[in-house]
């Protein structure tokens, strides 16, 4: 049977090869691809279309002698200062053109005359600081528009005029101060606008009424100062709002009224004082809220009453001092909360009621000085509480009631030097505990009663002049981590669990006498439990970055013995014990 065979070859030979079914055995024929000179051709593999390939070839115009069945054409990277009129005459197949840092200046209005076909534009990174009224006028099936990191300063009332097949529009990071009230009003199959790092500082209220489709719209990094009604309200499809980066001091009750649809509201670094009981009224389909980075002095009860599928709340970086009762009512599907840095110091025992499903808490930076009694009650879901880098200075028998479910808890970086006996004991499923950088100096067996599960204990920077004196393995027996670096300890009992993987112990106080032979003989039998050295990553490292443990014994009596590692003392020393 004889066959066709199309094969597409090199990039530099252009060239299809094609066998003729009248000659088969017979030397082939080879049929060259037309293209301009300087640039690649290339059959795509399934379609067929012609893609021309002209990046960064250092031209200074346009090529004149493209073939005119391309389909995309890549002029990026070149050094066009101009678009004259007609630049890219009798391209009647062109479905995409980039354009993107070209040192584009200016465009002539007939620049793409002819291209009907065309779809996509990459006019990107340019130097462009204005675009002829009617320019598009000539390419009406303008799927995607790009003139991101331009210097526009302005936009014509028209310029959009007619192009009702657009969907992505991205006119971010230029220098734009005003839209004129009209400019998207035939873009009514726009699905995302992308207006940010630009110099907006006023939204018309029939700005975007006819953006009945659109689905992500970016305003961030502009200068607005006040979120008006009504400016939102034909957005009902809209499921992303991005207004971070502005100057808003007001977000005016109801002014996201309309907008059904919205999973994700950004409001960070703004400076937002209060919020309005009526601030995110009929949201019931918002996810995310985030209102980090503001001047937030605190939350009334009832603004959060219609986010009842909210999953993630962060309002760290505020100026919150106190929790009132019951201010989260109504979250009940709430993960994730996060109020860190907001130097509280008071909350209240209903000031978590309401959030069934949260996971997750960090109330990092905080000053509390004691937790109230029972104030995470009911949050059996919560699985992480961040209370590290605060004033606490002491932890009560009920300040952690109820949290059945609760996997990790960080205290670290406080000043507790008091944790009350049964702290901990209805904290069952608890795997990792960090109470490293506090002032603690006794730990008991009470201490840590309740914590069968626990895997990691860091308990590195106290002042620890003794742990668990009737040893470990009994009151913590999955123990796997134990950090007791930089502390106070003469001698420990090393009656840990079979499990265990890794005991830090470098910086403290060693007493290499007889009372350390139990510690000397566990050390030299498990070297993998205590090794001399250990790769980890160090507090506030960036993830790919590793730092060295130097895990020493370091003996500091009998004088004889100062300066030396336990596990280097000759057996001899030990013979009389």
């Amino acid at each position: 049977m004889q066959t066709i065979v199309l094969l597409v070859l090199w990039v530099l030979g252009t060239s299809l090869v094609l066998p003729d079914p009248d000659t088969a055995g017979e030397k082939v024929t080879e049929v060259p691809i037309p293209c301009s000179k300087g640039c690649t051709c290339l059959h795509d593999d399934y379609s067929l279309e012609l893609n021309m390939y002209c990046s960064a070839r250092n031209f200074t115009q346009i090529p004149s002698d493209m073939p005119t069945s391309t389909h995309s054409l890549w002029l990026d990277g070149n050094l066009f200062t101009s678009l004259p009129t007609t630049s890219f005459k009798d391209l009647t197949n062109l479905d995409f053109l980039n354009l993107q840092s070209c040192q584009l200046v200016t465009l002539d209005h007939q620049a793409f005359k002819g291209l009907k076909s065309l779809a996509h534009i990459h006019l990107e990174q340019n130097r462009i600081r204005a675009l002829p009224g009617t320019i598009f006028q000539n390419t009406p099936n303008l799927a995607s528009l790009s003139l991101h990191n331009n210097q526009l300063t302005r936009i014509e009332e028209r310029l959009f005029a007619g192009l009702s097949h657009m969907w992505l529009l991205n006119l971010g990071w230029n220098s734009i101060a005003v839209l004129p009230e009209t400019a998207f009003h035939d873009l009514q199959g726009l699905r995302e606008l992308i207006l940010a790092g630009n110099r907006l500082a006023y939204l018309q209220p029939q700005l975007f009424q006819n953006l009945g489709e659109l689905k992500e719209l970016d305003l961030t990094g502009n200068a607005l100062k006040v979120i008006k009604a009504n400016v939102f309200v034909k957005l009902t499809k809209l499921q992303k709002l991005y207004l971070a980066q502005n100057h808003i001091v007001t977000v005016v009750p109801r002014a996201f009224v309309g907008m059904k649809s919205l999973r994700w509201l950004d409001l960070t670094n703004n400076r937002l004082t209060s919020l309005h009981d009526e601030t995110f009224l009929g949201l019931h389909s918002l996810h995310v809220l985030r209102l980090s980075n503001n001047s937030i002095t605190g939350i009334r009860p009832r603004t959060f009453r219609d986010l009842q599928y909210l999953e993630e709340l962060r309002l760290n970086y505020n100026r919150i001092r106190a929790l009132g009762e019951r201010i989260f009512e109504g979250l009940g599907h709430l993960e994730v909360l996060e109020l860190e840095h907001n130097q509280l110091q008071e909350a209240q025992v209903g000031s978590f009621t309401g959030l069934s499903h949260v996971a997750v808490i960090n109330l990092s930076g905080s000053c509390f000085h004691s937790l109230p009694d029972q104030v995470f009650k009911g949050l059996s879901k919560l699985h992480s509480l961040h209370l590290d880098r605060g004033c606490l200075t002491s932890i009560t028998t009920q300040a952690f009631t109820g949290l059945t479910g609760l996997r990790r808890l960080f205290l670290q970086h406080n000043n507790i030097s008091v944790v009350e006996n049964q702290s901990f004991v209805d904290l069952v499923s608890l795997l990792g505990l960090d109470l490293s950088f506090n002032k603690l100096e006794v730990l008991t067996t009470h201490t840590f009663s309740g914590l069968k599960n626990l895997e990691y204990l860091l308990l590195s920077n106290n002042e620890c002049g003794q742990f668990l004196q009737n040893g470990t393995k009994q009151l913590l027996p999955r123990l796997r981590y134990l950090d007791l670096r930089d502390n106070a300890l003469t001698t420990i009992i090393p009656d840990f669990p079979e499990n265990m993987e890794k005991l830090l112990l470098s910086g403290n106080r060693w007493k290499c006498d007889c009372s350390a032979l139990p510690l000397r003989n566990y050390s030299m039998r498990n070297p993998l439990v205590i090794p001399r050295q250990v790769e980890t990553h160090g507090e506030g490292e960036e993830p790919d970055t590793t730092i060295t443990i130097y895990n020493n014994i370091t003996c500091i009596s009998p004088q004889g013995l100062a300066g030396q590692d336990l596990r280097d003392i000759d057996n001899k020393f030990f013979h009389s014990c």
